[in-house]
């Protein structure tokens, strides 16, 4: 039987020019469908380990390595951001995708975005909670594209916070880096606060809660880019700071611009 990509006679299971595997009846089967899930679902290379492990617990340390050219031993920096951004869409909370609900009390223009909703509503004939979960749905999937447009915005501060006097690509490895490292930790924050509330019988209002994992992912987030400033660029310890100040307290006006943007691109995209 002939190879189906390069025509080669396959002898065995595989080509022996292109590598490419025979088909059989077993890759027809509800099996094979399976066990490629239970395969997807369940592998996780030492790659992404080692990267995780890297990004957590040497800050900056990724961002130099991947700058300098060892990439072999880590799995890429998009790739990472991918893995990352797929868990908290799973089992994070809705800071980047945002529904209606978020949307229409949070800022910016909270009041601006209800006019703009009740407008919507009115124009295409239909009830609040339909509309609701039809905009929740495309916020969904537009969250899942859209939120790469935070990794070019830090980028562009940390360039400007250097002057200008590196490459771009160096601050759009870096942010990609962060934004991943954000990710999981606004994960675990928020699950071990829950977590740590519920076993100490304490009960918070949505809104206190909010306040209090934001004050914690703050903290955490000024600590961790001193150390990645100084492990990926070679910052001394008052320029370290100094940025470090600078992108914590730009971080979250970069998530509200975002959000806004998503608002809009959401409101364009329902059908």
């Amino acid at each position: 039987m002939p190879c189906p990509t390069c025509g080669s006679p396959v002898k065995g299971r595989f080509c022996g020019q292109c590598g490419e595997q025979r088909v059989t009846a077993h890759d027809y089967s509800v099996r094979h469908f399976a066990e490629h899930v239970f395969e997807s679902l369940t592998h996780f290379d030492f790659k992404s380990l080692r990267a995780f492990k890297t990004l957590v617990a040497r800050p900056g340390l990724l961002t130099r390595e991947y700058l300098e050219g060892r990439r072999r031993r880590y799995v890429g920096p998009i790739q990472l951001f991918v893995i990352a951004n797929v868990l908290f869409a799973l089992v994070g909370p809705t800071t980047f995708r945002t529904p209606l609900s978020v949307q229409e009390n949070d800022p910016p223009f909270p009041a601006f975005k209800r006019a703009l909703v009740a407008e919507a509503i009115a124009e295409r004939n239909l009830e609040r909670e339909e509309f609701r979960r039809a905009f929740d749905e495309a916020a969904g999937l537009q969250a899942k594209t859209w939120v790469f447009v935070m990794i070019p915005a830090l980028a562009l501060v940390t360039a400007a916070l250097y002057g200008f006097r590196r490459y771009y690509f160096e601050h759009l490895i870096f942010a990609t880096h962060f934004y991943t490292f954000l990710m999981l930790w606004m994960l675990v924050a928020t699950v071990l606060l829950a977590g740590g509330l519920a076993l100490a019988g304490v009960r918070l209002t949505n809104q206190r809660f909010d306040d209090l994992v934001s004050s914690i992912i703050i903290v955490v987030l000024a600590v961790y880019l001193f150390s990645a400033f100084r492990g990926a660029f070679a910052d001394r310890a008052a320029a370290a700071v100094a940025r470090a100040a600078v992108v914590t307290a730009l971080i979250f006006p970069i998530v509200l611009a975002y959000r806004f943007l998503l608002f809009f691109v959401t409101l364009r995209m329902m059908h």
